[in-house]
């Protein structure tokens, strides 16, 4: 009775999908190479502002949410093409991207409007 067809383009679009990742992975590993080269020792302040700490800041809040959104994931079993999927694991690891990037789209909403009237 179940008879799931594959979309025509599927095998082109995952393809493409793990291109622009490896893509993303690479960007992403040269430019902390960059950064961490091109650092010096007293670029904690810039302009009277402590932009290291605002880093570091910015990094322990980023683990924290990811470690708290990934302990409030739902664990619950869902039905995908017909079948139950039950790996603990990664529905919590799916619940903890999903709310993640929820919070941080907001965050950065309210940054922009407050930075907005702010200056």
């Amino acid at each position: 009775m179940n008879s799931f067809v594959s979309p025509f383009f599927a095998d082109l679009m995952l393809w493409l999908m793990y291109i622009v990742l490896a893509a993303a992975l690479l960007v992403t590993a040269y430019s902390v190479w960059h950064g961490m080269r091109t650092r010096r020792k007293g670029d904690d302040i810039v302009n009277r502002v402590p932009a290291g700490r605002i880093g570091w800041c910015v990094l322990s809040g980023l683990l924290l949410c990811l470690a708290v959104t990934f302990v409030l994931g739902s664990s619950d079993p869902v039905e995908t093409n017909g079948q139950p999927f039950t790996s603990v694991f990664w529905l919590k690891a799916t619940d903890m991207f999903i709310f993640t990037s929820i919070l941080l789209i907001i965050g950065c909403f309210v940054s922009a409007i407050v930075s907005r009237f702010r200056s």
